[in-house]
């Protein structure tokens, strides 16, 4: 049997792992997967766990183009409560999770401001 290399698909969510907001900015995820020979039957958002791709009373809007491996996470006037872990999760491939501290006061001086 002759041994491949192949690469497994992964989701990647731009920009850094650690985003700082201030309440009532906008928060935008965006992911991307790569590595992937085949579209994406769905690709999932969670917040800390819970599945929030239909969350529209809570200021949360999906766009996916599973098509172009694609999907953006949007939530206008984040508050505390969008604080957390969000992590995207790919049908067909391994996921990418991100932290959001949604807080008043300054931003870590390392950290800058990421919408």
């Amino acid at each position: 049997m002759g041994r491949h290399i192949k690469k497994k698909a992964r989701a990647e969510i731009v920009g850094p792992q650690v985003k700082y907001l201030t309440p009532d900015s906008t928060l935008k995820l965006i992911c991307r997967v790569v590595q992937s020979t085949e579209a994406s039957a769905f690709i999932f958002w969670y917040h800390n766990n819970r599945m929030i791709n239909y969350d529209l009373d809570r200021g949360i809007n999906v766009s996916t183009e599973a098509d172009f491996h694609y999907s953006e996470l949007t939530i206008s006037q984040a508050s505390k409560e969008h604080s957390g872990n969000y992590t995207c999760v790919p049908s067909n491939s391994q996921p990418a999770s991100v932290v959001v501290h949604i807080f008043k006061g300054k931003v870590p001086l390392q950290a800058g401001r990421d919408g």
